[in-house]
């Protein structure tokens, strides 16, 4: 069961998403006194399709992703992939009052859970906060219609060739990143087999375009990879 904690305020967090670093000192004070900080461990679930959505989850460290439960399904379709400085449950904030999609950690994740009665509030009040977040969900928005094109449009190579891209870019921010994703979280964000998966990234690396020993990858050939992926 993830483990409960009070670790230090909000005051004193360097590791602020771009939303919070907004707040003033009474305002931090106040979402203070209404988060409680938790941690997941690896493979725990953080949020539950179509559980009441009462919190926002802010991602102080570690790695999570969310995904859409599929009826009928042993697959699921992974989302997005958020690392530290993330929110989680935006798209709750206003109308639907239950999660429409679940989130888990992928490694040791902790998180602050902040009630989302308070983060509404901070939106009526602060501009400059309500911006963030509108530019957030925003952001949000553009990448899910990139992925749409991706796994509608793209063959199997092209598909992943977008995942690697995704998380050297914009979760890693590095060509050279530990691989915490399993081959069958892979197959998730791709929408195809984990068998597809493996052999596709055995091509990548016999080609030269990734390196992977010891669960670290490294893209060393980006321009190709993104020949790759807009040829789709």
């Amino acid at each position: 069961m993830p483990a409960s904690e009070d670790k230090s305020s909000c005051l004193m967090c360097k590791n602020k998403s771009t939303c919070f670093s907004k707040l003033n000192t009474p305002e931090l004070e106040l979402t203070n006194e209404h988060r409680v900080e938790i941690k997941f461990r690896k493979g725990e679930t953080i949020a539950k399709q179509g559980s009441f959505a009462n919190n926002i989850f802010f991602i102080k460290s570690g790695l999570a992703k969310v995904y859409i439960e599929v009826d009928d399904s042993e697959k699921n379709l992974i989302l997005n992939i958020l690392g530290s400085g993330n929110l989680i449950g935006l798209p709750s904030l206003y109308g639907n009052n239950v999660f429409n999609f679940s989130a888990s950690a992928i490694e040791d994740t902790v998180i602050c859970s902040i009630e989302k009665s308070v983060v509404r509030n901070l939106v009526k009040q602060n501009g400059d906060f309500a911006s963030e977040i509108i530019r957030t969900m925003n952001e949000c928005s553009v990448q899910s219609y990139h992925r749409l094109v991706s796994l509608t449009q793209k063959q199997m190579n092209g598909r992943l060739a977008d995942a690697l891209i995704y998380l050297a870019e914009t979760v890693f921010q590095s060509n050279s990143f530990k691989m915490s994703l399993t081959r069958k979280d892979l197959a998730e964000l791709t929408s195809m087999s984990t068998m597809s998966v493996v052999h596709i990234i055995k091509d990548f690396k016999d080609n030269g375009i990734i390196r992977n020993e010891g669960g670290k990858v490294e893209i060393t050939d980006m321009g190709l990879l993104k020949r790759i992926s807009k040829i789709g």
